[in-house]
């Protein structure tokens, strides 16, 4: 927005306590806001794209050297949800939820330094249909950055919002025709041309920009990895991954989302319109929204472009970005479901979850190399003790969830950048972000989110006052911020830590815990995971 008279009444009002932080460039003059506890300077809502045509691609924002930009709040969420609750209509839906494509700069006050700083890009996940930068709480870069300076490494991090659902992951032969897939994650790419075009002036190095993610997040990183064939563009020289790689999502096409895209238009009242897309991109945002983002079954899809095959397929060509990586997942990441009691339910969900897409074949051998034997399934040590309130089968088929999600995956990929690159770095999360219960078993998905933020005020994912969570926090958040840095996770400066490998070197992992972090070998369940690893999916 155009600097308003209450905007310019406000930066006089605050003046004669702290001058505002001001950056001067080709897209515009940039008024954020000073983070005194912090020493961090942020520039907050800024607009990569206009809003986009519904269920069409967005244009990156045009330059306007002499547009005075008011970025002290969070942009609204691609829900529709912000940070000014007074935008939301009744319904719970606003039209600004389709405006919603901003990003986030919190940049460290660095003195003397004449050198541009690294970045590290946050894209959040939630299954591509859930999430937003907006959420200080889980998602705030400020502790990280933090920490970046503390150990002399300074990073600027960047978090970016993208259409999400039905509107950023539609897909259906109308759909196809225009060839509109996947925009969600064009959506992502548009914001690191933005970061690569214009942050320099904030003080960045477009050429140093590390992109990060996690769950959903880590899927979209990794497709950047395989995009267009491996061609980065430049727009990125390493990657960060949690719980999430360049293959194990499914790829579902036309046939899958079809059905989705139906009865979407029936929903709302476009069914038999002569032009159904064009329909329900008339239709009013409050009407349709409630319908587009029902469900979990969202996901990418190939489109012979942006995502050209599957990327089990382009890891054994050699078709992906040969960058620098760190990769890894969580000890029980979970994703199986409540009441498999016989293998007739477990090959029952096997074949008909959306997630896996397995036949009845491969279904019945995932069955015999994963026994039903509580002592070795999901969640990991903890012996012959059953959860049988989730069913007679739940920690086998809990296993066979988390090998064929996460765990499978991400050996995978660090096996196959390995042999390309330096640099690989690959973890296992073994850190609860609760105390286990009945209710919450095992450093299940999301565990590792808390300590990588660092944030001690987290109400969703608290880290508790534990002195062993928050040295762990610290550690892995300068891990995360100096591999951006020098590409080299180990540049920390944590004492009594052991040192890294690479995955070429060593084929291990490194253990995160809050008593002792350690280095093991990444051998488990080879057998399973090498068949999981034969499979395209």
């Amino acid at each position: 927005m155009l600097l308003s008279s209450f905007f310019a009444a406000s930066l006089v009002a605050l003046s004669s306590a702290s001058q505002p932080p001001v950056v001067n460039s080709r897209a515009g003059i940039f008024h954020g806001r000073h983070l005194p506890t912090f020493h961090q300077d942020v520039y907050l809502g800024i607009k990569y794209a206009p809003k986009p045509e519904r269920f069409a691609p967005a244009k990156l924002a045009d330059d306007n050297s002499t547009t005075h930009l008011n970025a002290t709040q969070y942009g609204v969420d691609c829900t529709g949800y912000g940070s000014d609750t007074n935008t939301l209509v009744s319904g719970g839906w606003t039209t600004l939820g389709e405006d919603c494509l901003h990003l986030n700069i919190i940049k460290p006050i660095v003195k003397k330094r004449k050198e541009k700083l690294p970045v590290l890009l946050w894209i959040y996940g939630g299954g591509w249909q859930q999430g937003a930068t907006s959420d200080p709480s889980r998602y705030n870069l400020s502790y990280i950055v933090q920490q970046s300076s503390f150990n002399n490494k300074p990073v600027i991090g960047i978090s970016i919002n993208y259409r999400m659902a039905a509107f950023g992951f539609i897909s259906s032969k109308e759909i196809d025709a225009t060839g509109n897939q996947n925009l969600g994650l064009r959506d992502q790419r548009l914001a690191m041309q933005w970061v690569n075009r214009h942050i320099s002036a904030f003080g960045g190095d477009p050429k140093k920009v590390t992109i990060w993610g996690e769950s959903a997040g880590a899927y979209s990183v990794g497709d950047h990895i395989n995009a267009y064939n491996g061609d980065a563009g430049g727009l990125f020289r390493a990657a960060v991954m949690e719980s999430g790689v360049a293959v194990g999502a499914p790829l579902n096409g036309t046939d899958w989302y079809q059905h989705i895209y139906d009865n979407l238009t029936a929903s709302v009242g476009c069914a038999n319109a002569t032009d159904t897309l064009q329909c329900i991109r008339d239709v009013p945002y409050d009407k349709i929204a409630p319908y587009g983002y029902v469900g979990l079954e969202w996901f990418h899809v190939r489109d012979g472009t942006f995502i050209p095959r599957h990327g089990q397929a382009s890891l054994a060509q050699g078709r992906f970005a040969k960058i620098p990586i760190i990769v890894g997942t969580n000890t029980d990441e979970g994703f199986g479901v409540n009441g498999v009691d016989t293998d007739a339910q477990a090959i029952e969900q096997l074949t008909h979850s959306k997630r896996w897409n397995v036949n009845a074949t491969v279904a019945g051998r995932m069955l015999k190399l994963y026994p039903n034997d509580p002592a070795v399934g999901a969640p990991y040590g903890w012996g012959n003790r059953t959860w049988p309130q989730y069913g007679a089968q739940y920690k086998r088929y809990t296993s066979i969830a988390t090998d064929l999600t996460m765990f499978a995956p991400r050996r995978l990929m660090a096996e196959s950048m390995s042999k390309y690159v330096e640099g690989v770095y690959s973890y296992r999360w073994d850190a609860p972000k609760f105390n286990n219960t009945p209710t919450t078993i095992g450093v299940n998905h999301f565990s590792e989110i808390p300590f990588v933020f660092g944030n001690p005020e987290q109400t969703i994912t608290p880290l508790g006052n534990s002195i062993e969570n928050m040295a762990l926090s610290r550690l892995v958040g300068r891990m995360w911020a100096s591999f951006a840095y020098d590409l080299d996770p180990n540049g920390h400066g944590v004492s009594g830590v052991p040192t890294w490998p690479q995955y070429s070197k060593i084929v291990s992992n490194f253990v995160f815990r809050a008593d002792e972090s350690y280095i093991e070998d990444d051998d488990d369940r080879v057998d399973s995971v090498a068949y999981i690893n034969s499979l395209v999916r």
